[in-house]
């Protein structure tokens, strides 16, 4: 089987289920966020949609108009300027005229070439817009898909954000963006400074993670085509259930199969890939890009699905008594993690089953019996007794300092808190009016990161941000993922 590892070798029917979410924003005209965890195929995803515009056709309805998708890699970004971002653009466009009538090639041929070197943002940007409006004019909608997003705002400025909302607004029938970050916006390095388009981003979220049996069936075959004999079903099927279909995953599994000529018996084909490094680099990837909430819902769930397993290997899985224990234990999970479980069941990495909720990959779920230190879980301020929690275990040895100062970061979660802010919202009067310093912020708050942080000199709870004319502390209930 020769494989081909252009864009055409991928079925139309790749991604379906997300292909079906992006088809219904272009429809509406709306931006959005895809979202994909380390190994999830997210810019394979956006590629694919960008580069078989037949297969997106085939999601949309008859009536809809013509649609241009043009892939803008931000890797090529070299530099964070205005005219760097918006040639970059141009070329963008230039790299696909062939899609276009001739009027509109020629076009984006002339405004790419007359500012390829342009200094002035100027430029660029007008070129841009004087090419849109043509767009415009002949009723096709541009998308545009930025990728990778989370890294580029890291370094963008307020005002190149800004232009690119401006330029939405002033083409709100023809431009939208789909942009592609491995996590939600919420965990961007400032999701204030995206404005408008922090809603916009944050409302559509389309995520993608395992993929579905005959997309994982595919790239067995594709990843396993030079084998003299390809694997049989019962080999692929163990493949699929050790994997869940998580394409990094599956990839490592299939060079495993691939390199190992003398494999051991199926049931312990688990332990010889947890021992590959490839693989724990993976699950590791993935593990990291969890928030400490969801770890910790995880770890409960992967100990409900070893008590689900001693029941069935005792053969007590028809008994009234263990059902009832297990309904009620799958109660409790629902309703402790009420916040946790739809997140993850969107990731693919849970699903709901008639024994309950299960991790979505035996080599996952073994992960994550084996991580160092379950997450430790969500903190929230019980209004009632104002009593503060992390999990389920209540935090008693704060001094009175720090239970002001976590008090009022759970009430006012993820907002960017000045140094200031924080000290006259938290300080008793008497204090604050003998003066306090700086110092004594960093005294409490570093002895908040010993009591709640998993890793005190890795926060994920309390983060820093730097500003002018100061910075200060931004709180993460969930504890943010790395």
């Amino acid at each position: 089987m020769a494989v081909s590892r252009s864009w055409k070798a991928y079925r139309l029917t790749y991604r379906a289920e997300q292909m079906k979410t992006l088809a219904n924003w272009i429809l509406a005209g709306v931006s959005g966020s895809v979202v994909g965890l380390a190994g999830a195929g997210k810019s394979n995803l956006l590629g694919f949609l960008c580069h078989r515009t037949e297969a997106l056709q085939s999601y949309l309805a008859p009536q809809a108009g013509p649609v241009a998708l043009i892939s803008v890699d931000l890797n090529n970004l070299l530099s964070n300027t205005l005219a760097t971002f918006y040639r970059v653009i141009l070329r963008s466009f230039y790299e696909v005229r062939d899609r276009f009538d001739q009027s509109l090639q020629q076009a984006i041929a002339d405004l790419y070439q007359e500012n390829r070197a342009a200094r002035d943002p100027f430029l660029p940007q007008n070129a841009l817009r004087e090419l849109l409006l043509q767009f415009q004019t002949q009723r096709i909608q541009v998308v545009l898909v930025l990728d990778p997003f989370d890294r580029f705002a890291q370094t963008a400025t307020p005002q190149l954000l800004d232009t690119l909302r401006g330029l939405r607004d002033s083409f709100k029938d023809t431009l939208c963006y789909i942009v592609g970050t491995r996590q939600e916006v919420i965990y961007l390095f400032d999701p204030a400074a995206l404005g408008e388009m922090y809603e916009i981003l944050d409302t559509h979220v389309c995520w993608v993670g395992p993929m579905n049996e005959s997309d994982a069936r595919q790239l067995i075959a594709e990843e396993t085509h030079i084998a003299l004999a390809p694997p049989n079903e019962a080999e692929v099927s163990h493949l699929l259930t050790l994997t869940g279909g998580y394409p990094s995953l599956l990839k490592a599994a299939c060079h495993w199969w691939l390199a190992t000529p003398d494999k051991p018996a199926a049931s312990e084909w688990a332990l010889a890939l947890l021992a590959e490094r490839s693989i724990q680099s993976r699950l590791e990837e993935i593990w990291a890009g969890l928030t400490q909430e969801e770890r910790q819902t995880l770890s409960e769930m992967q100990k409900g699905q070893t008590r689900v397993a001693a029941l069935a290997a005792g053969e007590k899985a028809g008994d009234k008594k263990a059902q009832e224990a297990l309904d009620n234990a799958t109660l409790y999970l629902e309703r402790r993690h009420r916040c946790a479980l739809p997140r993850l069941n969107a990731k693919g990495l849970c699903q709901r089953t008639d024994t309950g909720w299960r991790i979505f990959a035996d080599l996952f779920a073994a992960y994550v019996a084996n991580a160092e230190g379950w997450g430790s879980g969500r903190i929230w301020l019980d209004e009632k007794t104002d009593e503060l929690y992390q999990g389920p275990t209540l935090l008693e040895d704060l001094t009175p300092l720090e239970r002001a100062v976590l008090s009022f970061l759970a009430r006012n979660p993820r907002v960017r808190h000045t140094k200031t802010d924080l000290i006259v919202s938290t300080w008793p009067d008497e204090l604050r009016q003998q003066g306090v310093s700086d110092d004594s912020l960093y005294q409490v708050i570093g002895g908040l990161r010993k009591k709640i942080e998993p890793n005190p000199a890795k926060p994920c709870y309390i983060i820093n941000w730097r500003g002018r004319p100061e910075g200060g502390y931004q709180f993460f209930p969930e504890g943010r993922p790395g």
